[in-house]
Order: structure tokens, then C-alpha cells, then sequence
């Protein structure tokens, strides 16, 4: 059962009839979605679909059309301070890896989550809850062997690691990732999938994409699947993760399997 045919569920992000622009292309076409407290959810779709800039409607670094019968709600908000909507959301996008400069560490980018630039001179001006909150994050992560080493010549494992660090400095109820087990080897894959599903018994609800089925978070409860800038069907896993569905949706014939809470696709011969 969908978690939003159930009752008493709280909605924290409410699209009505969203049509987003870029460059003057359609990206994003009559979107109608409620996100909700206690969903773990999954956006999946081919490349070049809108999942990330649905993504991006959330950190409002892209804005919708407004209409007469349009509108987009955070917090049951049209308008949110982008400091008040921090706290709430911590964000990851994949383009943030690349934003970080030479000579900035590791440390710099976790503490930047609370001035939003990568600068050391930040840290002077960090409070002692801040300091704190900081080196819990470092331990949770297993970040303390690497903290002042230079970002940029680290492993994406431990990029990740460090921006989702990040992320979480204000304690956020909600986290939004662009892509998060992009590029990650198995071992660092299995690492970040595990830490995830902790964040989730912590009652942190996720939003996330990824084009692996093997990274579908096993706490998922909620799939949209979006194809050419629409949503094409929104459901459970197990009403959604199936061969006919994703064959459909990729335009490829592909078996899907799922064992123990975990999924993965082989191609078929046409």
C-alpha cells in the first residue's frame, strides 16, 4: 500500500501543477506531488528525464512557472529562507564535488555546511556546539584519519562521506541526494548504502536518485518514476521495481530480481 493512502501523514513539499523551464526547453511538465514525513523515497528515470532538477526545486536553485493554478509549497510555504530551509533539508548534488577548489580540506567542506562557502577561516567562528556537532559527524562517518587532508585528493568514497557529513550539520529531519552511489566502488557502495539505512532508523526520511538497482536503499518505501520531464506511475517497490515496469521506462527488455530487500537487472535478448 502506498504510504499516502495511509492516514495522518504529514506533507512536507507539495507540487500542483509545476512546469519547470530551462533555456526555454520543457524539463519538467503538470507535476502533482505530495512528499511526506516517513517516506524513504527513490526518483528514478532514464537520463536527461528532470530527476535532478525535480531535485533541485527542493534546494530552490531552480524555480518552477507560476500560474494561476500552479503552486509549490515547503513547509506549507510558498516563500522559505534558504537558512530556515538548511535546517530542515540537508542537500547533496553531484556538482558539489566539483564547486570545491584546490588546497580546500576535508574539513573546510564539512564546516561549510554551516557558512554554505568552503573557507577555513570559518572555522575560527565556529561556536562550541557547532565544534562539537562537527567532530561527532567525523566520528559517525570514519573521517578522523583523513579530516585535514585535501579534498580533492580524495577517494569518491570518501568525497561522498564528507558531503554527506556535510549535510547533516544542522541535524536535518530530510535529505535530498542527487545521485549518491555515482561512481563508488562495491566496497564503498555497500559502506554508503549501510550508513544511509541508519540514517533511516534515525528517522531521517530520504529523497534520492540513482540509475543502480543494486543502490535502492532497502528502506525504501516510495518509487516515482519519471520519464520525458512527466511523472510516469508513483508507487511502492514492490508495486514498481519489476521487469515489465523498468523495461518500460528505459526502453530495454531487462529482467529484474529482487533478494532480501536488495535488486538488480539483467539484460534479456530480444
Amino acid at each position: 500500500m502506498r504510504l499516502d493512502s495511509q492516514k495522518k501523514l504529514t506533507c512536507w513539499a507539495d507540487f500542483k501543477n509545476i512546469n519547470v523551464y530551462i533555456d526555454q526547453k520543457e524539463v519538467l511538465s503538470n507535476i502533482n506531488i505530495s512528499l511526506n514525513y516517513g517516506e524513504n523515497t527513490l526518483i528514478l528515470g532514464p537520463n536527461g528525464s528532470g530527476k535532478s532538477t525535480f531535485l533541485k526545486l527542493l534546494n530552490r536553485s531552480i524555480y518552477p512557472i507560476s500560474s494561476d493554478n500552479s503552486s509549490f509549497k515547503l513547509f506549507k510555504k510558498e516563500n522559505i529562507n534558504i537558512w530556515d530551509l538548511r535546517k530542515k533539508i540537508g542537500f547533496l548534488f553531484k556538482e558539489m564535488e566539483q564547486r570545491v577548489n584546490i588546497g580546500v580540506t576535508l574539513y573546510d567542506v564539512i564546516i561549510s555546511g554551516f557558512s554554505g562557502t568552503f573557507n577555513s577561516r570559518y572555522s575560527k567562528l565556529l561556536s562550541k556546539g557547532e565544534k562539537t556537532k562537527i567532530d561527532n559527524l567525523i566520528n559517525e562517518w570514519g573521517l578522523n584519519n583523513i579530516i585535514f587532508n585535501e579534498f580533492k585528493s580524495l577517494s569518491d568514497g570518501q568525497k561522498r562521506r564528507a558531503l554527506l557529513a556535510r549535510a547533516l550539520v544542522y541535524t536535518p529531519d530530510i535529505l535530498v541526494l542527487d545521485e549518491p552511489f555515482c561512481n563508488l566502488d562495491i566496497k564503498s557502495n555497500f559502506i554508503l548504502n549501510r550508513n544511509l539505512n541508519k540514517l533511516i532508523d534515525q528517522s531521517i526520511n530520504i529523497v534520492y536518485v540513482t540509475h543502480n538497482l543494486e543502490s535502492i536503499l532497502p528502506k525504501t518505501n516510495r518509487v516515482i518514476l519519471i520519464k520525458e520531464g512527466t511523472v510516469l506511475k508513483d508507487g511502492s517497490p514492490n508495486e514498481l521495481i519489476n521487469s515489465k515496469t523498468l523495461s518500460d521506462l528505459f526502453n530495454i527488455s531487462i529482467n529484474v530480481i529482487e533478494q532480501k530487500g536488495y535488486w538488480r537487472m539483467v539484460p534479456l535478448n530480444n
